[in-house]
């Protein structure tokens, strides 16, 4: 069972909004803050907390309580300085995991040196998501886990039905590891290597970007 966490979440615009009530739904305690009005007023029978505060005065943070927050998220969309001055109070106050959001590589830059934990560039994360999906149509979905390794989802297509994993692996050369396949509401973890695939089957594959290159036109 996941443990329910304090979260605050700082600037309520459309990315920091859609952070905080999902948190909410998911069942964790969220302290949402932002200095427009009509966006708190907005989130205040949604999320658990909703307040006003401008987060460029250093006192106002600490005068929240936030320092017994288990997590806090800095999703200030404009303000440069204030998702600055936000992250650096966040730290200071002695909360250990801080995500911040960068709208430059500027910004990226000095969030990082500041100590956020976790920094999070949307429109450029999203980028390299669409063009990955669109450079590969067969690609569901699929986790980076850096240094050029990845979690990646595929339904097999009309050319895959009837290929036993170890054929496909013969084919096309690639080091690809199957964690597991779907076929309907049956899931097969760890597949051998004479399981066959059928069309449609959900695959789980890890593996380098490399491997997976070579087994594209294949799939």
């Amino acid at each position: 069972m996941i443990e329910r966490q304090q979260v605050v979440v700082i600037g309520l615009g459309v990315f920091g909004e859609t952070i905080a009530k999902e948190l909410t739904r998911l069942g964790h305690d969220v302290l949402g803050v932002d200095i427009d009005e009509s966006r708190v007023d907005r989130l205040a029978e949604t999320i658990t907390h909703a307040v006003i505060a401008d987060v460029t005065n250093e006192h106002a943070l600490k005068e929240l309580d936030v320092s017994q927050y288990d997590i806090g998220v800095v999703a200030i969309d404009e303000d440069f300085e204030a998702a600055i001055l936000a992250t650096m109070q966040l730290l200071d106050l002695g909360i250990e995991k801080v995500w911040a959001k960068a709208i430059t590589s500027q910004h990226h830059r000095i969030l990082d040196k500041i100590g956020a934990t976790r920094i999070i560039g949307p429109e450029f994360e999203m980028g390299v998501r669409v063009a990955q999906e669109l450079n590969y149509p067969m690609v569901n979905n699929y986790i980076d886990l850096g240094d050029d390794e990845f979690i990646v989802e595929i339904f097999a297509t009309d050319s895959l039905d009837g290929t036993a994993l170890a054929d496909l692996a013969g084919e096309t050369e690639a080091e690809v590891k199957l964690l597991l396949v779907k076929r309907g509401s049956d899931t097969t973890i760890n597949p051998s290597n004479d399981f066959v695939l059928r069309k449609d089957d959900q695959i789980v594959l890890a593996g380098t970007l490399t491997e997976f290159r070579k087994l594209a036109d294949r799939v």
